[in-house]
């Protein structure tokens, strides 16, 4: 084989591709693609990391991968949809997104903010023990951030919290 046709082997190997349909119940995903003009692969498995799953929207777009050039070895990396991708995001910093607005943001030395675009924010243990535990001396702010309005503190069965407040009004 020469150079040349060694380069084109590996031109046909990767290419862009968008997402035009997602079966999510079995063991792996298996989406059907939109490739070149005419192409369309069906049940392609999508490559996930260990510990996290999505579910792209469609026209979300990746890579689309067949080894050795050959469509029967095909597979398909990311699913990046560019009208839901948070932008600016600072250098370290990671954020979990998906397409109504919903973001877990970790925003390196700056913590981790939560946003639910709409809906519930819902935390739950399967021993119904959940924590939230303040710094020494700092306190937990209920309906705001502590500097916006009025704060009382929740009470409890032994009496008034000490690091609970929540927003009056």
């Amino acid at each position: 084989m020469s150079y040349f046709e060694h380069d084109d082997a590996l031109r046909s190997m990767l290419r862009r591709a968008r997402v035009l349909k997602i079966d999510d119940s079995g063991t792996q995903q298996l989406l059907d693609l939109g490739g070149l003009k005419s192409e369309r692969p069906e049940k392609i498995v999508r490559i996930q990391d260990h510990g996290f799953t999505s579910h792209p929207p469609k026209q979300a777009e990746g890579v689309m991968l067949q080894l050795g050039g050959r469509s029967s070895r095909t597979m398909f990396l990311g699913g990046e949809h560019k009208d839901h991708r948070p932008k600016n995001t600072a250098e370290g910093n990671a954020v979990l997104y998906d397409d109504k607005g919903n973001v877990v943001w970790m925003k390196s030395g700056d913590g981790i903010h939560l946003t639910a675009k709409k809906g519930q924010v819902e935390l739950r243990s399967t021993d119904d023990k959940v924590w939230v535990k303040p710094g020494d001396g700092k306190k937990v702010y209920l309906g705001g951030d502590g500097t916006d309005g009025t704060y009382a503190a929740v009470m409890t069965e032994e009496g008034a919290s000490i690091n609970v407040m929540a927003r009056v009004g």
